[in-house]
């Protein structure tokens, strides 16, 4: 397991935690405010806190608890089930992968809470993104015998957006994929706005671009193939 700190200013530098622009900051005479993250690894240990985190947040995007992609079929709810069964399910599921070492994320953390993460993993962890519709028309047989990573999901706390988290998270995937050996690491940012901050859970083009990330593939109207290789 890795573990590390980093520190961030608010996103671009230009938002305090208590919110205004850096401009309006600077008529007030105060800098903007500056936030020390730390980054965990997801693990059994870490469990209890993203448990934390994922329950204030209602299990996040539809009671999903980051299982959507371990599912070929692209599973949310199990069928058959009323809806806070099936979002407990997932939860008991997400907890299960842990344990067993086939669910990987960065976990950030302001003081002792959880405030952001980023789910990772190896191609055969995260397997729903091989039938997506425009992901499967691609010819990508010149990825034969790499080792493939794949960043599928970013969360943030609702008290702790706009504040670097999510910036923080993927610098922190990517070495923990550079200390796990590297390899091609794919991204699906959105390039519509449509759906708003909802929908970024993939996270955005410009952040990936901060990181060295190239467009790769359209992935139809909406989204994009981005891959960095890490060696």
């Amino acid at each position: 397991m890795w573990d590390g700190r980093f520190s961030a200013n608010t996103r671009s530098h230009r938002f305090s935690e208590q919110g205004g622009t850096l401009s309006t900051r600077k008529k007030a005479g105060q800098t903007p405010a500056r936030i020390n993250y730390e980054v965990k690894e997801l693990s059994s240990a870490t469990w209890p806190d993203f448990e934390k985190f994922f329950a204030k947040h209602n299990g996040v995007q539809g009671g999903c608890w980051c299982t959507f992609y371990h599912h070929a079929e692209g599973r949310l709810l199990k069928e058959g089930l009323e809806r806070n069964d099936a979002i407990a399910l997932n939860r008991k599921e997400k907890k299960t992968l842990v344990t067993k070492g086939r669910s990987h994320g960065i976990l950030v953390y302001a003081g002792d809470q959880a405030v952001g993460s980023c789910q990772y993993g190896k191609k055969e962890e995260l397997p729903r993104i091989d039938s997506g519709r425009n992901y499967s028309k691609l010819d990508l047989s010149a990825d034969q015998g790499q080792k493939l990573w794949r960043l599928t999901c970013f969360f943030v706390d609702r008290d702790f957006r706009k504040k670097g988290v999510a910036g923080v998270a993927l610098k922190a995937t990517l070495d923990s994929i550079r200390k796990q050996g590297g390899g091609i690491v794919e991204a699906y940012p959105p390039t519509s706005k449509e759906g708003g901050s909802w929908a970024l859970w993939f996270g955005t083009v410009a952040m990936y671009e901060r990181e060295g990330f190239k467009a790769h593939a359209k992935l139809g109207e909406k989204h994009l193939l981005m891959r960095k290789t890490i060696a």
